[in-house]
């Protein structure tokens, strides 16, 4: 998707009209209108018209949980989820994300990445995204993860800092060619969220996990505060 927004536009967008809501789509259940989303961000407005099928559906579609954020019956906004304790995902992200420094301290299912986030153009609004980020943020405490990863490209930077993710390793090249950026965010990480202004601070339930957690990312990839 394109840039929805820098950390200032974030904050000034104007809200949404009424009819919005959030629900978690479980693997295996259908995709429903998530699947028209995709292909109008992915291909329709960014003209990515190459290996068509491939970016629609992958063979990780069926084990990962996407969040989905809908006007009426209209899907406006969606991501997947996937943790690292199925194989498919180590395969796949395991080496972008350097996975094997987490797996000496944490058991896999206790790390997550974000993929196919993709907001339709005219619904890139504080809200619609407010609620589609906080929702994957109840996510990752329902199911215990400690840290949650993801890529973006450079020029959503600010939206995710906003929210709490920071570069903990350096750009990536894809095969594709794109250049990304490798980001973290640490759950729970209250003193962090309260820096940014997240509006996930207000739901942080273990200050204590998240500050060993944080911790523990600046030690290990040498990271500033």
């Amino acid at each position: 998707a394109s840039d929805p927004g820098c950390r200032e536009s974030a904050r000034a967008m104007n809200p949404p009209g009424e009819g919005l809501r959030v629900r978690r789509i479980l693997p295996g259940e259908p995709l429903g209108d998530v699947q028209r989303l995709r292909r109008e961000v992915y291909f329709e407005e960014q003209g990515q018209q190459r290996a068509r099928s491939k970016r629609i559906s992958d063979g990780l579609g069926s084990a990962g949980t996407v969040v989905v954020v809908e006007r009426g019956a209209q899907g406006v906004g969606s991501l997947r989820m996937h943790d690292f304790g199925a194989p498919a995902v180590q395969v796949e992200y395991g080496s972008l994300f350097h996975i094997d420094a987490f797996a000496r301290t944490l058991p896999l299912h206790h790390i997550a990445v974000s993929t196919r986030f993709a907001v339709q153009s005219e619904q890139r609004l504080k809200s619609v995204v407010d609620t589609l980020v906080e929702e994957a943020y109840r996510y990752s405490q329902d199911h215990g993860i400690r840290y949650g990863l993801m890529t973006c490209a450079p020029s959503f930077h600010s939206l995710f800092e906003y929210y709490g993710f920071r570069e903990y390793l350096p750009p990536a090249i894809l095969r594709s060619g794109d250049a990304v950026l490798r980001m973290a965010l640490v759950m729970d990480d209250e003193a962090h969220l309260r820096a940014c202004d997240s509006p996930l601070q207000h739901l942080v339930r273990n200050p204590a996990a998240g500050e060993a957690a944080r911790g523990w990312l600046l030690r290990t990839f040498k990271l500033g505060e």
